[in-house]
């Protein structure tokens, strides 16, 4: 009786510290917990103050509510809100700066709304500077760019991205760093100005994801070296311009997809472009207006589409300018 007693009073003793987020609690598998909770004076209101008051590999719970406040992450951790559409992320940072910024590997997020409505076409809601990102059941939105990618091994899944009034999700590599082997899985991208942009960016994975309505394209590949890259499985369509478009990228495989009603180009592959592999269990690319295909691949020339992509060849030496900088800035 005496060793069940003991037992009971060490279970009440983790679950009251459990609910106190100001005392950490070690679980059986060897973590520390905290809760942030802004409602509640036992526990931490912010979540900058937990994080840096958290061990590594730790967790941190945060109770609904919006909390107006940029993160800065440098510890291996894992941010875990309680309910998807109701813990909100939503400061107004700097000038093309970040809600969250992710500066280690292996951090983990899971669970949180985040926005961020500062000035700045480079302004992001997440920015991933470090490998091993992992970020599940979020939504990113009202923000220039949803999350900004310039690293390798990164996992986004089951994430919806909206109202990004330049990409939801931004692979950017550059000359002098890889962008490889990210993984975006069932994901969600609705009216930005693009779904996904490549950058330099390569051996990455796209799969299982829905793209419409957005203002470009579904699927942006510009600048150069957006090489070996596998979309698999998705639906893209009633984009306003392409659905899939590839300049300067070669030997990328685009697998079962279902393109639709994107008015300038359901697949747009320039001239640069070498070796891309459309498999298909049937016919299901689709051309609205029945313009001359080559495996797939619409060749129309009309004025708008050559006006976009007059557009985009400034971009791309816009961005070749810029590339370095942001190099030097660590972003």
């Amino acid at each position: 009786m005496l060793t069940v007693a003991i037992f009971l009073l060490a279970q009440i003793i983790v679950v009251t510290l459990n609910v106190n987020a100001m005392q950490v609690t070690q679980g059986n598998n060897g973590k520390h917990f905290l809760i942030v909770d802004k409602n509640n004076e036992n526990c931490y209101k912010t979540i900058q103050e937990a994080i840096d008051n958290v061990s590594t590999n730790s967790t941190i719970y945060i109770k609904k509510g919006e909390y107006s406040e940029v993160l800065y992450i440098k510890k291996t951790i894992t941010l875990i809100g309680e309910d998807r559409d109701a813990t909100l992320i939503k400061p107004v940072s700097g000038k093309n700066k970040y809600a969250i910024y992710i500066g280690v590997l292996g951090v983990t997020i899971e669970n949180l709304s985040i926005i961020n409505k500062a000035p700045g076409l480079y302004t992001t809601g997440l920015r991933i500077a470090a490998s091993n990102t992992k970020i599940y059941n979020c939504n990113i939105y009202n923000t220039p760019i949803g999350i900004t990618i310039w690293t390798s091994n990164n996992s986004i899944e089951n994430c919806k991205f909206w109202n990004c009034k330049d990409e939801g999700i931004a692979l950017v590599g550059s000359s002098y760093s890889k962008c490889e082997n990210n993984r975006i899985i069932n994901c969600t991208f609705y009216e930005n100005t693009d779904g996904i942009e490549l950058q330099y960016a390569s051996h990455n994975i796209i799969s299982r994801c829905m793209f419409f309505n957005n203002t470009h394209s579904g699927i942006d590949a510009i600048a150069k070296l957006n090489n070996d890259n596998t979309i698999s499985n998705c639906k893209i369509y009633n984009n306003v311009a392409y659905g899939i478009y590839l300049s300067d990228a070669s030997n990328n495989k685009i697998i079962n997809c279902v393109l639709s009603n994107n008015p300038d180009g359901n697949l747009n592959i320039d001239k640069n472009s070498n070796n891309n592999q459309i498999i298909t269990n049937n016919n299901i690319i689709e051309e609205k207006n029945h313009e001359t295909m080559n495996n797939g691949i619409n060749k129309k020339t009309s004025k708008r589409n050559i006006l976009l992509n007059f557009f985009t060849n400034i971009y791309k030496t816009q961005f070749n300018r810029i590339n370095k900088i942001f190099e030097i800035l660590n972003f």
